[in-house]
């Protein structure tokens, strides 16, 4: 009898790790497609993110998000949204590039950096 408990036990622990592991990837994709259609709902359209003129290492980025608005325009609006791995990554990247010009209203927010016009900054 114990040993049918034990496995019972064992399975029950299996099953939510499994679970617990498919919650944090779906957590994930959630949040970079929740971020993705609050900027389009703004009026930002998607581009290709320049991850060297960001000097950002993709090998320490979970994802990264560039959004343009008003490109035609003399009021053009653009925000960069570099999400980490880690914090301590985020923590790192801002504290070495918070004084760019070229990086204009730098914020961190745990493993998110944003940077861009200071109203796309806000709408994060």
């Amino acid at each position: 009898m114990k040993a049918q408990k034990r496995r019972f036990v064992i399975s029950v622990c299996v099953l939510v790790v499994i679970v617990m592991t498919a919650a944090s990837l779906v957590a994930c994709a959630t949040e970079e497609s929740a971020l993705k259609e609050k900027y389009e709902q703004a009026g930002f359209a998607a581009q290709s993110f320049p991850f060297v003129q960001a000097e950002a290492d993709k090998e320490l980025v979970d994802f990264a998000y560039h959004g343009i608005k008003n490109a035609n325009s003399s009021n053009i609006q653009q925000i960069f949204v570099i999400t980490f791995k880690t914090i301590d990554d985020a923590r790192k990247y801002y504290d070495a590039h918070v004084a760019d010009t070229d990086k204009p209203n730098m914020t961190r927010y745990t493993r998110a950096v944003v940077y861009g016009s200071a109203e796309a900054v806000e709408l994060y």
